[in-house]
């Protein structure tokens, strides 16, 4: 049974004298912003064609303090939950730890929930105002120039048990077996490295299954041009300026900036502006959507001026 734990500025909350009521965080209610558009003697309504908006969530813990401190449980809770800054945190089982910034609304006992000397049961409310979950770690992951390239694996199985391979020269080295397959989450010989076992495959969710909305491109030394959409949502981003063959073109999507560096990690704004060459598509600006079907995360890349990969800055998503 898979089983959840909760963190609030990264200290768990559901356990000792504290418990979390199963689901509370599991998925925050989901209502998009529509733009309804009519015209007279028209059934129903005109589609936008544009990806939905989603304005802030909201999520509800549902806690319980008991034992001989239940009394100090609900005090600690409430000093943690009203500080000035919180980040909750969710964890299935092994998996990533999901954060996401959050503002208290409200913090109340529930209705006939006291029992002195023995638990008590309230509810806390916060806002989600960057409205998903998303991994404390960004990761750098390279993209093949023009062609349509992963962001992130789509969810696979694999019927094989074993695969096999060489363990030094073809035909002419020791076979080697193995149930497993590895990837790095990053850049290659520079990034931590992910073993996947054959008999679990990709399940969905795994690299995320919302949105993201805040990608960093790397773009290589020399181009003078480039466009990057994603093949779901239409989104796009586009950048033109001068080649500059000693400095990294950088655009960070999700504040519609651009500049250049000699730094080939400089995922923060500095350097030489030229966000003068930015522009997107009619379909808004890049955000990359996994695919309904496979859940996958892909990047239609088109460069002019260098054959040589982008690099994305991305932290995964859920909802």
């Amino acid at each position: 049974m898979e089983s959840i734990t909760h963190y609030i500025n990264g200290v768990r909350i559901d356990e000792s004298f504290c418990s979390i009521q199963q689901g509370s965080t599991l998925l925050a209610a989901i209502s998009p912003n529509r733009t309804v558009t009519t015209a007279p003697g028209r059934h129903g309504s005109i589609p936008t064609g544009l990806p939905p908006v989603f304005p802030e969530r909201t999520v509800t813990l549902n806690c319980k303090t008991f034992g001989n401190k239940y009394r100090a449980g609900l005090e600690r809770l409430a000093r943690m939950c009203t500080a000035p800054s919180v980040t909750l945190g969710r964890r299935f089982d092994d998996g990533p730890m999901q954060e996401t910034a959050a503002e208290l609304t409200s913090f109340a006992a529930d209705d006939d929930s006291l029992h002195p000397g023995i638990s008590v049961s309230f509810t806390a409310v916060f806002a989600m105002p960057q409205v998903w979950w998303r991994d404390p770690q960004a990761y750098d992951r390279p993209l093949a120039s023009n062609a349509t390239a992963s962001l992130w694996p789509a969810a696979r199985t694999w019927t094989q048990k074993y695969w096999t391979r060489w363990s030094g020269e073809a035909n002419n080295s020791t076979s080697l077996l193995a149930d497993f397959v590895t990837m790095w989450m990053g850049e290659e010989n520079n990034s931590t490295s992910l073993l996947i076992p054959l008999a679990d495959g990709v399940p969905d969710g795994m690299f995320g299954d919302a949105p993201v909305t805040d990608l960093i491109l790397r773009l290589p030394k020399g181009v003078t041009s480039a466009t990057v959409t994603d093949p779901v949502s239409n989104t796009g981003v586009i950048w033109q300026g001068n080649a500059n063959a000693n400095m990294f073109t950088y655009v960070d999507c999700g504040n519609s900036q651009a500049w250049q560096s000699t730094n080939d990690h400089q995922w923060t704004k500095s350097g030489s502006d030229v966000t003068g060459g930015l522009d997107y598509p009619a379909g808004g600006m890049l955000q990359c959507w996994p695919s309904p079907t496979d859940n996958g995360y892909r990047l239609a890349t088109k460069l002019t001026g260098s054959a040589d990969p982008l690099l994305a800055h991305v932290r995964r998503a859920w909802w």
